[in-house]
């Protein structure tokens, strides 16, 4: 079982719901975790059922409600955790996770958009981060930057925020392009309680592309065959 986390304070559910869905088309079992601040994942795959814990979406699970990993792992206990291929965690609050948690997560991911809001948000969550491991540094992050619009974002204004000596970064991040074409697309989704995948741009599919290929140990003719064969389920 791979877990990886993706932290820092903005919109990422798009991001990770795709991922999911090409991993879990690529034969893998996915179990996404909300550890976002307003447990967003319910609304954004539009959860009939409320009071299940594990929902099944698009071909992975996700699992809403819990109010660390701790009780996750807890419900789990002696279940389907050890099936799972890949954890994928969004983890916006601090105390989600303990230290040992954190330690035995296999890829650590910072996802920062651009907005003033999220960026000051996510300083003061990377404070707390750093607070609760005295001399032990935070392990090395990979970086994505959503929303971009080309021309008009530039990486220094996110950089200023978090700081770069505060935190080690793994390469150049990976950017996730943005425009009127992929919010159309996620309102589209969010309101069909659907994840079509199909009409993403082909640069945004070439970041995602990337981001799987960094994170996992799928090739890249794999990981391109699964995004193939997700965007012709609508489910």
């Amino acid at each position: 079982m791979k877990t990886w986390i993706f932290t820092g304070i903005c919109d990422k559910s798009d991001l990770l719901l795709y991922m999911c869905k090409i991993l879990a088309f690529g034969d893998n079992r996915v179990l996404l975790v909300d550890g976002a601040l307003d447990a967003k994942y319910k609304h954004c795959i539009g959860v009939m059922h409320p009071k299940l814990p594990i929902i099944e979406f698009a071909g992975f699970d996700v699992a809403t409600g819990f109010q660390n990993y701790s009780s996750l792992r807890k419900y789990l206990e002696g279940g389907d955790e050890k099936t799972y291929d890949y954890v994928i965690m969004d983890v916006e609050k601090s105390q989600f996770l303990d230290k040992n948690q954190w330690d035995e997560a296999d890829a650590y991911v910072w996802v920062s958009g651009f907005e003033v809001t999220g960026l000051r948000k996510s300083s003061a969550l990377l404070d707390e981060l750093r607070a609760a491991r005295i001399d032990d540094p935070l392990p090395p992050f990979h970086r994505v930057y959503v929303q971009v619009i080309e021309d008009l974002t530039d990486e220094a204004y996110i950089e200023g925020y978090l700081e770069e000596s505060r935190i080690e970064w793994l390469g150049p991040p990976v950017k996730m392009p943005w425009d009127e074409l992929f919010f159309a697309l996620k309102i589209k989704n969010e309101h069909a309680g659907r994840l079509g995948i199909k009409p993403l741009s082909r640069q945004y599919k070439r970041s995602l592309t990337e981001l799987i290929r960094r994170l996992s140990e799928m090739e890249h003719r794999h990981i391109r065959r699964a995004l193939r064969q997700a965007g012709r389920r609508h489910a």
